[in-house]
């Protein structure tokens, strides 16, 4: 049984993540959804309830609006996801107040009940590109650690038309097996596994870069052979998993002038000229950097993606 958090502040960008698990895992039956509300804090004129009968009265008022908002909130998440095919019993209601902060809580709420992914609407979470980790949804990028997050962003999806975005590292094996835990037994699903090779020479001297030249073709073929090497291990294991190799696929771009911006540009084209709705992507960079929770690849490809959910595993 795969269980799925579903975090919702009633917004209708956090509502679209409800139809995009509607439409992935229509006719599903073994998927658990859980909808998540997390209310924001107590006012803190309010926390001098207990002293004061008068703000007693407010504050009881103020708690049931807010829990009556919240079961709204939920209510019309659970009505999206059982309108898509999720039986009722397959869905479930959680409404909780805020205890550290509403990221936090969350995650907590992830790594209390086991689940195998938390589910948030990009925008609808409070998400702004200027100030990354002023929002909800970056806080819950930076504290979810190792729990994957799906970011939805969007209005209509081919949400069963997968790219898996390779580094050089065999971390796509291990993406491949989650995404094909996620989505086995899902009519319909393809997957592209693409990988877009970048020497990052732009910054040396022309005349080092030509001397360079041979060296960085031998480089890049290398890197490839090793690129191919994982697809075939993904595969495999994606073939264990029941998917049959015609809805398997394998791309490797290479540019020689290529930044962080450039990679994750040329993932999001990727994205949009293929028509691509789901998009899975590993937090951490070739690197694996500790004092870095995300790569900038990852960070930046997941602000800057448009209409498909980003899947940060």
């Amino acid at each position: 049984m795969r269980s799925i958090l579903l975090a919702t502040d009633g917004s209708q960008h956090a509502l679209r993540s409800a139809y995009y698990l509607a439409d992935l895992y229509k006719g599903a039956s073994d998927v658990h959804v859980t909808v998540l509300n997390v209310s924001s804090a107590i006012p803190p004129l309010y926390r001098e309830e207990a002293h004061d009968p008068a703000v007693r009265q407010q504050f009881t008022s103020w708690q049931k609006r807010r829990e009556k908002e919240a079961k709204e909130h939920i209510g019309e998440a659970v009505k999206v996801l059982q309108r898509g095919g999720l039986k009722k019993n397959r869905v479930t209601a959680k409404y909780r107040q805020q205890a550290i902060g509403i990221a936090r809580d969350i995650i907590h709420e992830m790594n209390a009940g086991e689940f195998d992914a938390c589910v948030v609407g990009k925008k609808g979470m409070g998400w702004f590109a200027s100030t990354l980790f002023g929002s909800i949804t970056g806080k819950l990028l930076e504290v979810s650690e190792d729990r994957p997050l799906w970011l939805i962003e969007g209005k209509k999806w081919n949400s069963r038309k997968v790219l898996i975005a390779m580094d050089e590292t065999r971390s796509a094996v291990d993406m491949a097996r989650y995404a094909g835990t996620m989505l086995q037994g899902v009519e319909g699903v393809e997957i592209l596994f693409y990988h877009f090779c970048a020497p990052f020479t732009e910054d040396l001297p022309p005349e080092e870069r030509k001397r360079l030249k041979e060296l960085e073709k031998r480089v890049v073929e290398r890197e490839k052979e090793e690129l191919v090497h994982y697809y075939e291990e993904s595969k495999k294991v994606l073939f264990d998993l029941g998917f049959p190799e015609k809805s398997l696929k394998f791309e490797f771009r290479y540019h020689r002038s290529a930044r962080p911006k450039k990679v994750s540009q040329a993932i999001l084209d990727q994205v949009k000229k293929g028509g691509f709705g789901t998009l899975v992507i590993g937090r951490k960079g070739a690197t694996q950097a500790r004092e870095f929770r995300m790569g900038s690849v990852a960070m930046r490809t997941a602000a800057e993606s448009s209409n498909c959910a980003v899947w940060v595993v």
